[in-house]
């Protein structure tokens, strides 16, 4: 029944309108928006809702008319986008139409209000419940799109059918759950939050075994430097080595097996040119030297020499990453420093007084 009813809408629309009911158009605009408004009452006719809701708002934005409002809604409602519907629905509701309104104005208000009522129970609701977030800035996505802060906790209205929710705590890996809801139904759903991982802190230099001596203001001391920055450098250099040493590797191989290739190949030349005496200036009789043998020794000559190339510079260059990647191993491995259980003292000046600092 709500196609055989959308069927005239668009195409009577701008025949029963007057100019002075809209806004002020063209002529091209309007003519364009009458005939986008046709085309998406015959999307909608033939099933195909997204194409209607694409041309109908398209007719929309050049030509502000209920009907087409109404058709929008109700291919939102086919296609399951209950709360984009009603939204359209209270549009045209909403609406204060004069009393000199055209009729199919007045009369695709009073439908939205009609099919206003029967969408509106149909729409679900959820509740998205994070259990342990302990006031930690956490992302969510329903569907992919982002949620608000203000949406968390509380039942938001939301389609019926599948969903996907994704929660992203700082520090961990994403937290991805799926919930399934009904026509109406109320549901809410509790994600609990793992605790994120503690950084251990790095030493303040007054535990248990340390102290400080002289100076009016201990608590104005440096803390003693980390070793945390230093030791990312060596691990960068040691995986920097190792990256060098296997491409410096690999570059070795390709480039005996180039060398050997053109060995080869260079072989092959000199056996079809001593086959054929190409060697001599005057070849034996029965053999023949023509032009099409020399071009075949010519082109493994050829591709002798650009093969040896190849793996003489995949040689080169193989050697000198291997070397490189070596060094940076041996250096880092040679520059770890040993863990010490020797006291250590050190001296320090501040603007209130002379010291020194120490562990024992």
């Amino acid at each position: 029944m709500l196609l055989r009813r959308s069927i005239p809408f668009a195409a009577a629309l701008f025949l029963l309108l007057p100019t002075g009911e809209v806004r002020a158009q063209s002529d091209q605009d309007r003519a364009a928006a009458r005939s986008l408004a046709t085309q998406g009452a015959e999307a909608f006719t033939s099933g195909r809702f997204d194409e209607a809701i694409d041309l109908l708002g398209r007719a929309e934005a050049l030509v502000h008319a209920p009907t087409h409002l109404l058709l929008i809604a109700r291919a939102q409602a086919r296609l399951g986008r209950l709360v984009a519907a009603k939204e359209t629905y209270l549009r045209i509701v909403r609406e204060e139409l004069p009393p000199t309104a055209p009729a199919p104005f007045k009369r695709a208000q009073q439908d939205a209000r009609e099919e206003l009522a029967a969408v509106e129970p149909r729409i679900a609701s959820l509740r998205i419940a994070l259990e342990g977030a302990g006031g930690r800035k956490i992302s969510v996505k329903l569907d992919g799109q982002p949620v608000a802060d203000a949406l968390l906790g509380v039942h938001r209205p939301i389609d019926p059918g599948n969903h996907v929710i994704v929660v992203s705590p700082p520090g961990l890996a994403p937290i991805e759950q799926t919930t399934t809801l009904a026509d109406g139904e109320r549901k809410e759903l509790k994600i609990p939050i793992p605790e994120s991982p503690v950084a251990a802190s790095p030493p303040d230099g007054a535990g248990a075994g340390q102290g400080a001596w002289g100076g009016e203001d201990p608590g104005a001391v440096p803390e003693a430097p980390s070793s945390t920055p230093e030791r990312k450098t060596n691990l960068l250099m040691l995986g920097g080595g190792i990256a060098a040493a296997a491409l410096g590797v690999g570059g070795v191989v390709v480039g005996s097996v180039f060398l050997a290739k053109g060995g080869s190949t260079q072989r092959d030349a000199n056996a079809l040119s001593a086959k054929h005496g190409c060697e001599s200036q005057a070849p034996a009789d029965g053999l023949e030297c023509g032009p099409l043998v020399r071009r075949q020794i010519e082109k493994l000559d050829s591709d002798a020499a650009s093969e040896r190339t190849t793996g003489a510079i995949n040689l080169i260059t193989g050697g000198v990453l291997l070397a490189g990647g070596a060094t940076l191993i041996v250096l880092e491995v040679t520059s770890r420093p040993q863990p010490s259980s020797s006291a250590w003292i050190k001296p320090y000046v501040t603007p209130t007084g002379i010291g020194v600092r120490g562990a024992f």
